[in-house]
Parts: C-alpha cells; structure tokens; sequence
C-alpha cells in the first residue's frame, strides 16, 4: 500500500511509516541488512533520503534503479567540472553547498555559494549568455534571498546559485569569513572549493531547520561524519555567531532520537549535545520530542515558527532589525505554505 498524500507531506505521520524508516537508519548506521518485506516501499524511501548507492550493498534494489541513480551523479559531476572550472578562471570566488557532502549519493542539484555580488553577476551572465541555460521558475521565498536557478541544455539536474545561506535574506553567516576559511578537496579528480567543516555543519543545520523544513537519512549520517573533523568549540562559537542556539540545540535532539531509536550510540554526538547544552541552556523545544520519525523528518510547522521567533528576538537584541524582521515575515508564510500543500496534488506548496 501506498503512503497516502497527507502521509508524504507529513499531514499525518504512522506508525507503519516510523517503523520503516527506523528499520532503514538502523542498517545505514550499523551497515548491516534488515529485513524489509515490501522493497518497492523501501526503494522509495531510499530514494527521497539520498541514500540508494550508500546502503545499495544492503538490499537487493533492481540494477535499473542504481544504475538511474548512479547517472545522476555522473551528471552531477560533469556540471561541476564544466561550470566550476569556469567560475574560477573568470576570477568568481565560490564554495559548494552539500551538493558532494552526500557521495555516493547526490542530491538533485548542484549548489554553490557566491556571496560577492560582483561574482555572482558574473557567474549568472557566464551561465546565460556562455552556457545558455534555461532559468528555472522560482518559488516565492527563492526570489527573496536572490537565488539564480537553471537548466543546462542536456541536463536534468539544475545547477543553482545563492547569494547567501539564507531562506528569506536573513542573516546567518559571515559571508566573507567562509571564503577566507574555504578549502580545497578532489572531487572527481578536480579541485573543488568547500567551506570549513565547521561551516559546513553550520550550513546543514540552516538547509535542514530554516530552508528545507526537513531532515533526510542523508543529512544524518553527513553530519555525523562532519563532526569527526570539527572543532566543536569553533562550531559552537559559530552558532551562537548565528543566533540559531535553540535550532542547534533542537536539530542535535532530532538526531539523537533517530540514534536512539535504532539502539545506536554516538559519543562525539553526545558530547556535543554536552557541550551545548552547558553553553546554551535546554532544549526548549522538548515539547515535540514524541513526535513520531518518519524519514524524511518533516519538522513540525509550530516548531519551526518558533524556532523562527527566537532567531526574530536574537537578531532585534544585536540591531539587526531588518534579519528580525526577515525571521518574523516567515510565521505567516510557513502556515500559507502548509495550507498551499494541502489542497495541491503536487505536495509542495508554491511559496516556501
């Protein structure tokens, strides 16, 4: 039986549907086989949480899907090395966003951060008139914080642009502190640039809590590898830095219970979640932790509305009046969203 479309949205979430994807962090985690008895059901749910070539050796998935999948990434990566090395030669400083965190996998997009406002006119007129791409159509939000979104011709993964971490233009990051602190790695046997470890985490909390509304299997097991070389003092001072102290503290929790419930332990995650909790105080969002885990985990609206309230308050207490005012707009628009979704086929709304 299929998941119904309120399950997909996250309108109700299961027991069946908290069960499976416990079964499936389970064996990710432990790399280890479970028995699932539909695996047209595991399939899709391997699928909406990037993690089919990541945990194919585990199951008997159809070659037809993993070869799918693979392509994608090939792809993937044949975008990266004609538009990255482009970037750089026309002088466009810039440093990916997730898109490679995830390898195996790969997300179904590419990303890069281009915080310059000079680079990032550059690299949109490279993209338009050198590379004559198919702008894509932009959500609501997506016009608010300036994301250049296309299509290459040939290609069906879209390659995307942001000016800042952002969802509605408020403020998280120092934007020229994570070029300064950008590292270079191979990726496909090309030098890529990557922000520091520490950002990275920072940037995933933001996609996954502000951005995306939701936590994928993906996103999981990435941040736990980030954290093996983070500085967590370093990361810590980062997110007070970004005043998302009680997103940080609640993402931590999310993750825990995941762990938990697949009767695994993390200690660097339970250090961490330590050291937060000294530094910042409890999780004031505990309210929430018996809601169910569906993967991916659709985080609850009221959650991120207040989430969204105490980044509002911490940006006004700093002067930064127009990033609280950015963080109050979001309540309005996350509850028009939902209702949006609701009552279209397609399960996602045409705002967020």
């Amino acid at each position: 039986m299929k998941p119904t479309f309120l399950e997909k949205i996250g309108g109700v979430k299961t027991a069946r549907l908290e069960a499976e994807s416990i079964l499936l962090t389970r064996a990710a985690l432990r790399d280890s086989p479970v028995k699932f008895e539909d695996q047209e059901r595991l399939l899709r749910l391997v699928r909406r949480n990037k993690v089919l070539l990541m945990v194919a050796h585990l199951f008997p998935f159809p070659t037809k899907a993993i070869d799918a999948t693979k392509q994608d990434v090939k792809e993937a990566l044949e975008l990266y090395h004609r538009i990255g090395g482009a970037l750089s030669d026309c002088g466009v400083s810039y440093v990916f966003i997730k898109s490679f965190d995830s390898l195996p996998d790969i997300g179904h997009d590419v990303d890069l951060l281009v915080p310059i406002h000079s680079d990032f006119l550059k690299a949109e007129r490279l993209l338009l008139n050198d590379y004559r791409v198919r702008p894509s159509e932009l959500m609501h939000c997506d016009k608010m914080v300036g994301k250049f979104s296309c299509f290459l011709p040939g290609y069906k993964l879209d390659f995307e642009i942001y000016p800042n971490i952002s969802q509605l233009g408020e403020k998280y990051l120092d934007l020229s502190r994570v070029l300064n602190e950008r590292k270079t790695a191979t990726i496909d046997g090309q030098q890529a640039w990557f922000a520091s470890a520490s950002d990275r985490v920072l940037i995933r909390v933001i996609h996954a809590v502000f951005r995306h509304k939701s936590i994928k299997l993906s996103d999981i097991l990435d941040f736990l590898k980030l954290l093996n070389t983070t500085s967590e003092s370093e990361l810590l001072e980062k997110v007070q830095e970004a005043r998302i102290c009680e997103a940080f503290l609640y993402y931590l929790a999310c993750i825990d219970r995941f762990l938990a419930a697949s009767g695994v332990e993390n200690l660097p995650l339970k250090e961490l979640q330590k050291s937060a909790k000294d530094r910042f105080g409890y999780d004031r969002l505990r309210l929430f932790e018996n809601d169910r885990l569906i993967l991916p985990y659709r985080i609850p609206t009221l959650a991120i509305i207040i989430l969204y309230l105490f980044k509002a308050g911490r940006e006004a207490s700093a002067g930064r009046l127009r990033s609280s005012t950015k963080c109050l707009v979001a309540p309005p628009l996350l509850i028009m969203d939902f209702l949006v979704s609701a009552i279209r086929s397609g399960g996602r709304g045409g705002i967020w």
